[in-house]
């Protein structure tokens, strides 16, 4: 499904480059309601691009290409706000969650060991997590000093 929109959202961005070719600059809005903005478009040649999706992510290239490579263009491009789509999903999912960071050893044997790990945890994941650190470190304390 996603490579279906991606092959119709780069025929119809080319479409448009071929419709303004020569135009020196360019505005259209998409059929799924993408705003696309062209510059530089001389010749056969386009300058630069900046596409909005609907949600207000932007995304812009502008090292120039030939008209006819701007599908190719279009593909990567929409892969780019998939990129950054994702990323700002997982931000918001992230918001209010606290980073923490747990590193576990191993003294035990001849062989020491370390190994950290990182988790985002509710505040009240990590005040549970706070309470048993400190139950396990009371009782690694009680065992040494019944040793």
């Amino acid at each position: 499904m996603a490579t279906d929109q991606r092959s119709a959202f780069a025929a119809e961005i080319a479409s448009l480059a071929r419709k303004y070719k020569g135009a020196g600059r360019a505005q259209a809005i998409t059929k799924n309601g993408y705003t696309v903005l062209f510059t530089g478009m001389w010749g056969g040649d386009v300058g630069a691009i900046v596409i909005t999706d609907p949600d207000g992510h932007e995304i812009r290239r502008a090292d120039g290409w030939k008209v006819g490579k701007t599908a190719e263009v279009a593909e990567f491009l929409w892969d780019v706000l998939e990129e950054d789509k994702a990323r700002a999903a997982e931000r918001e999912r992230l918001a209010g969650l606290k980073s923490v960071r747990i590193t576990s050893a191993d003294a035990i044997g001849p062989a020491s060991s370390k190994e950290t790990s990182s988790y985002h945890l509710t505040p009240g994941q990590l005040a549970l997590l706070l309470t048993l650190a400190e139950q396990l470190a009371a009782a690694n304390a009680a065992a040494t000093t019944a040793e």
